[in-house]
């Protein structure tokens, strides 16, 4: 009522404003014509008193004449005549300022008339603004209660939202503290099922090397038993105990570090494997290769040797540990024998069309998987001369990996697809798109990993082309790898950093940081040994950097070998060689004897 009572007091006020308007416009105007008017009056005066003394002169004429005296009247007849002169002109003089008055007044008039015209067209508008102020009202009315209701309605739905704010916030709360305690379990589940496999694993050790060592103090003490049998017999007296006990002793103390672990190896021929888990399976899978059980940690270089006409990108040891592999920007992998610490070639790999990014054995040894800047993966056979070219990317392939199942393989490019091809047919039978340039993948038994330029790491299903898991880290990916057991995943990046991630509980165990470790270039390769113990990679300078992965210490660094920046390195599974390539076209192989 208030809102009406105000709208219709503006609405007044609006009305008279415009009526003092209008009166003002007349008083100004009238002003103007008051003078016109007062002078056409006077003239309208005059007229008629002339036109008096017209009538009278006309209608009395002899009287003037009756009135003469004669002739001595003469002077009076001219005196007549020159007032009827002068009043000729004067009249004259009125008919003229009679007749510019009537133009003046006709002007004024025809003003007068446009004016009115105006006032009548400004009438009509003011009504019509009068009336579209009237509906206005009556919309704004209208407006206003249902701008009301939708207010009251408003105030209802923001008190029901408040209210599943609260619900929401409380039940996110509750969830917070469900899967906080849901992570806790699994991570201590983990960190028992991971220290329960430890402990079977040393005591597994443990008992395969009680095995070897008798197995060895056995034929030691045989064959000096057979030496000494000519001279003297021994008896199950206390001299005989002490006999063996001595032949133990020193058989035990004649076995160097290097000798014992290269019998307890020749004696065991054992290796950790993963459970096999009973899943149907389309194809046959690849066996794990042997695996050594305790790693020493390289102290000095055996060999330095120039391997190619350019840089090297890539290395990698076969599963024997008897032969190494090497590739490189002259666009071809050259296969070396590891003959006590020294590389002698033994064949040459000859194919690609551009230079090598990485290699990789089969688990037989027999084949090599290699991926190029020609934009295609090239699969020799080692036990013939067959080879095939896979083609199909657009961009640099960057590193092409065996998958477990025989015939199969999976690459990754610059031109952001993985690929998944059948050996046999060397034809693609999957592609999967990418958001980032891809710079390396790895393969475990029912998932792929892949590392790409925007930081993040991808977990896609063997199955499909779906990723379950992303994780981001601070700069972009330049190699990744898994160990043996597909239980822990090594990534190196950019920000001079290697992330150890536990695959169980999907949590980053150990991230490994040295001064004066920087990664030399976006196809920089980290790798773990063989046991799992260490983390291996090599810096721009040329330095080898060792961390021990359960502390997360520098464990070593290795230089005065290299003179540019380390592309890659490679442990051997038996444990005794690491070697290392750089950009200055050398490969140096490391022992710890």
């Amino acid at each position: 009522m208030q809102e009406g009572r105000r709208a219709r007091g503006t609405g007044a006020g609006w009305k008279r404003h415009i009526i003092r308007q209008l009166k003002h416009r007349d008083r100004t105007q009238n002003a103007r014509f008051h003078d016109v008017i007062h002078s056409y009056n006077k003239l309208l005066e005059k007229s008629t008193l002339l036109k008096q003394l017209t009538e009278t002169i006309q209608t009395e004429p002899g009287r003037f004449h009756d009135e003469a005296p004669g002739p001595p009247g003469v002077p009076e007849t001219d005196g007549q005549q020159k007032e009827m002169e002068e009043l000729d002109t004067y009249n004259g003089k009125l008919a003229f300022e009679a007749c510019e008055m009537r133009a003046r007044i006709q002007a004024q008039e025809d003003v007068m008339r446009i004016q009115n015209t105006r006032m009548a067209d400004l009438s009509h508008t003011l009504e019509s603004q009068i009336n579209q102020k009237n509906q206005l009202l009556d919309d704004l009315a209208w407006i206003v209660a249902t701008n009301a209701d939708l207010k009251e309605d408003y105030d209802h739905v923001h008190r029901q939202k408040q209210g599943l704010e609260a619900e929401y916030q409380s039940k996110v709360v509750a969830l917070l503290a469900i899967t906080d305690d849901i992570m806790k379990r699994k991570a201590a589940d983990a960190e028992n099922q991971n220290e329960l496999n430890d402990r079977r694993k040393e005591e597994l050790w443990r008992r395969h090397c009680k095995k070897a060592l008798r197995k060895c103090v056995s034929s030691d003490a045989g064959l000096e038993h057979t030496q000494t049998a000519g001279g003297t017999e021994t008896s199950g007296s206390a001299e005989g105990e002490a006999t063996v006990k001595k032949t133990r002793s020193q058989s035990m103390i004649s076995l160097g570090t290097s000798r014992f672990m290269g019998t307890i190896r020749n004696v065991l021929g054992f290796s950790f494997r993963k459970g096999k888990v009973d899943l149907p399976r389309e194809e046959p899978w690849h066996c794990s290769p042997n695996v050594c059980v305790l790693c020493c940690v390289p102290t000095k270089a055996l060999c330095n040797k120039e391997v190619h006409e350019s840089e090297v990108h890539a290395v990698q040891f076969s599963p024997n540990s008897r032969t190494v592999a090497t590739g490189g920007a002259d666009r071809v992998i050259k296969i070396w024998n590891v003959n006590h610490g020294m590389l002698q070639v033994c064949r040459t790999l000859e194919g690609s069309g551009g230079g090598i990014t990485s290699i990789e054995f089969d688990p037989s040894g027999l084949q090599i998987l290699a991926s190029s800047f020609d934009g295609a993966a090239h699969l020799w056979k080692l036990d013939g001369k067959a080879y095939e070219s896979l083609t199909g990317h657009t961009g640099k392939v960057t590193a092409a990996k065996f998958k477990m199942s025989l015939y199969r393989a999976v690459t990754c490019s610059l031109d952001r697809t993985i690929r998944e091809w059948d050996l046999q047919k060397a034809a693609c039978i999957r592609r999967i798109s990418v958001s980032s340039y891809c710079s390396d993948v790895v393969c475990s038994d029912y998932y792929m990993i892949s590392g790409h330029h925007d930081k993040k790491i991808r977990f896609w299903d063997s199955r499909s082309e779906s990723c379950f898991r992303e994780v981001t880290l601070e700069e972009k990916i330049t190699s990744l790898f898994m160990d043996q057991e597909q239980g822990q995943l090594l990534s190196c990046s950019r920000d001079d950093a290697l992330s150890l991630f536990d695959l169980r509980s999907s949590n980053v165990r150990q991230v490994f940081r040295a001064d004066g470790f920087k990664c030399g270039c976006d196809w920089t390769k980290a790798i773990l040994s063989p046991d799992g113990s260490y983390t291996l990679a090599g810096s721009a300078d040329g330095t080898i950097f060792i961390w021990n992965t359960r502390t997360g210490l520098l464990e070593r660094s290795l230089n005065g070998q290299h003179r540019a920046s380390v592309n890659a390195v490679t442990w051997s599974m038996s444990g005794d060689y690491v070697v290392s390539v750089d950009r200055g076209k050398m490969a140096v192989v490391w022992s710890d004897y």
